[in-house]
């Protein structure tokens, strides 16, 4: 298990007030070769590639 694995399953929100989301897996890293992880939007049902750095800042949500 790696250090960003951990996230997987947790439900965090872009920013304070912005919508949740859950972590699903690891994926490439992008172009500028940053960490991504595939998260799923729940209220909107999409899946999106998404920097580590910004999940690591995002809220859980409780």
């Amino acid at each position: 298990m790696t250090k960003m694995d951990i996230l997987v399953g947790t439900v965090r929100r872009i920013g304070r007030n912005g919508p949740p989301y859950e972590v699903m897996c690891s994926v490439a890293p992008a172009s500028n070769g940053k960490h991504q992880m595939r998260i799923h939007m729940i209220e909107s049902d999409e899946d999106l590639d998404y920097p580590v750095e910004d999940i690591l800042r995002d809220p859980l949500d409780d």
